[in-house]
């Protein structure tokens, strides 16, 4: 987990030194706090974010988007007693993704498509990603909502899972 942390701190430290361009190309990285059915198994959140946005109208981009999402393993606890602990796991989404600008800099936007589990227990699913943030010319600011409907490979049957977070993000232009 450190290294995942490190990685995207020195990520983002690189990418403030490049000088913008209007390529269309945005890398960022968000952290979240999982909500619903997932703040059982999953304390934190945390991931990276690639994204490309061709304009196709003066203020609509669409694009596609992909990442990484890891979700931190909570301990299990039965009447205050620790039972076990829920293993750290991950997703990389493939995603559409669309923008709107509202004027004054700010916008909403969406990414739709598929995530794919990266460990054994988890498999893939639907994969969305409601946003809304501020957009300057070389950053974006956003507040999301992840949602990531799996199942949990279970030993007879597969058991609807999500992974569901509220995340806040920042994501540089190049």
């Amino acid at each position: 987990m450190k290294k995942v942390v490190l990685t995207a701190l020195f990520a983002v430290a690189g990418l403030v030194g490049v000088s913008a361009q209007t390529t269309g190309v945005e890398a960022g990285v968000h952290v979240g706090i999982p909500v619903g059915d997932t703040s059982d198994v999953s304390s934190f959140n945390i991931g990276l974010d690639l994204a490309y946005l061709h304009p196709v109208a003066n203020n609509f981009k669409l694009g596609i988007a992909t990442g990484y999402d890891h979700f931190i393993g909570k301990d299990l606890k039965v009447g205050g007693n620790k039972v076990g602990k829920v293993d750290d796991f991950g997703f990389i989404p493939l995603a559409a993704s669309a923008k709107l600008g509202l004027g004054d800099n700010f916008f909403v936007g969406a990414d739709l498509g598929y995530a794919f589990a990266t460990n054994d227990d988890w498999k893939g699913g639907f994969y969305y990603q409601p946003k809304v943030g501020y957009s300057a010319s070389t950053f974006d600011i956003y507040a999301a909502y992840k949602g990531i409907n799996s199942k949990l490979d279970a030993k007879f049957t597969d058991i609807d899972a999500a992974a569901d977070a509220v995340a806040i993000g920042f994501a540089y232009k190049f």
